[in-house]
């Protein structure tokens, strides 16, 4: 009875261990984008050398200001106004990380501005932009805790306005009836070199060099642009270094054109992002831009929030 009661006892124990190791937590495999200690915090308007597959939505909201030129009907300028922009844009991406040092993205947004006040909207107008775009990158970890990129993109698309003043002078330019919706398109071809360094558990940072050229086509008549672009970012994993699922990211961004056309643009950012879960990223971009407004000679200082949502698979 004895040797009975023994061998129930230990079926029993047998029984009640077995599901407690099978439940044993197993290790996350690591993501592509994570160096050393850190995963970095992925952000639509910042490069980076990883190779990532992924899918995302970000949507995109803006305003702002600039000073620029009141006209008479004969296209004489009269005096400065202060112009007042609004804007909405919407992207979705993908990327296919094919190894660990080769990955194929695709992209597509849309843009549409228009003048707030009635000195921009004579100036400025309404204008979308519609561009598709593919890019490929080149990643190596050089060591556990940096890793380095060649990025090439290249994008393209149609831009529409509908610009009544500039209709009425051409008109009386031409002593014919010229339309008010104009439409032109351009070409994006951009090298990046991007470096991804994690310094400090919980902490990375960004450092890409770009070289862009832009074909603008109006009419049958082009023009090229061409461009450098200097850009650096920050981003801190707040549940890295303790329990809170919080991701801060800040970035600036300067480029010079290098062409006929002389113009500078910079970008100063700061993104607030849930880290709670590795393969998601939900977040809220705040950024100051100051940059020419499409083909128009005005420089607009502008406001927006980008909300992105992302998905990564490795």
């Amino acid at each position: 009875m004895h040797r009975f009661a023994r061998n129930l006892l230990g079926v029993v124990l047998l029984l009640a261990s077995g599901p407690g190791r099978s439940e044993e937590p197993t290790s996350t495999p690591p993501l592509r984008r994570e160096l050393g200690e850190h995963v970095f915090i992925p952000r639509l308007e910042v490069y980076n050398p990883f190779t990532t597959g992924d899918v995302a939505s970000t949507s995109g909201f803006a305003y702002g200001t600039a000073s620029g030129p009141t006209f008479e009907l004969n296209g004489q300028p009269v005096n400065l106004a202060d112009y007042q922009i609004v804007a909405y844009s919407q992207s979705f991406s993908g990327q296919w990380g094919i190894t660990d040092w080769w990955a194929l993205r695709l992209i597509a947004n849309g843009t549409i501005y228009s003048g707030a006040n009635g000195s921009a909207l004579a100036g400025v107008g309404v204008n979308g932009v519609v561009r598709g775009g593919a890019g490929t990158t080149f990643s190596w970890r050089i060591v556990p805790t940096f890793r380095l990129g060649l990025l090439v993109d290249v994008s393209f698309g149609p831009s529409i306005g509908i610009n009544i003043l500039q209709a009425i002078q051409e008109s009386i330019a031409s002593a014919r009836v010229e339309t008010p919706v104009k439409s032109s398109g351009s070409t994006v071809i951009t090298p990046t070199i991007s470096a991804a360094w994690a310094f400090a558990r919980g902490f990375g940072l960004l450092v890409n060099v770009s070289y862009s050229h832009n074909t603008v086509t109006v009419n049958a008549d082009s023009v090229g642009l061409d461009e450098i672009q200097i850009q650096g970012a920050v981003d801190m994993d707040l549940k890295e270094l303790g329990s809170i699922p919080l991701g801060l990211g800040l970035n600036v961004s300067s480029a010079y054109s290098t062409g006929e056309e002389k113009f500078r643009r910079y970008v100063y950012g700061l993104g607030i992002f849930y880290t709670g879960r590795r393969e998601l990223t939900l977040g809220l971009e705040l950024a100051l831009r100051r940059a020419p407004l499409g083909t128009h000679d005005v420089f607009v200082k502008s406001y927006y929030a980008l909300i992105s949502l992302r998905y990564s698979f490795n």
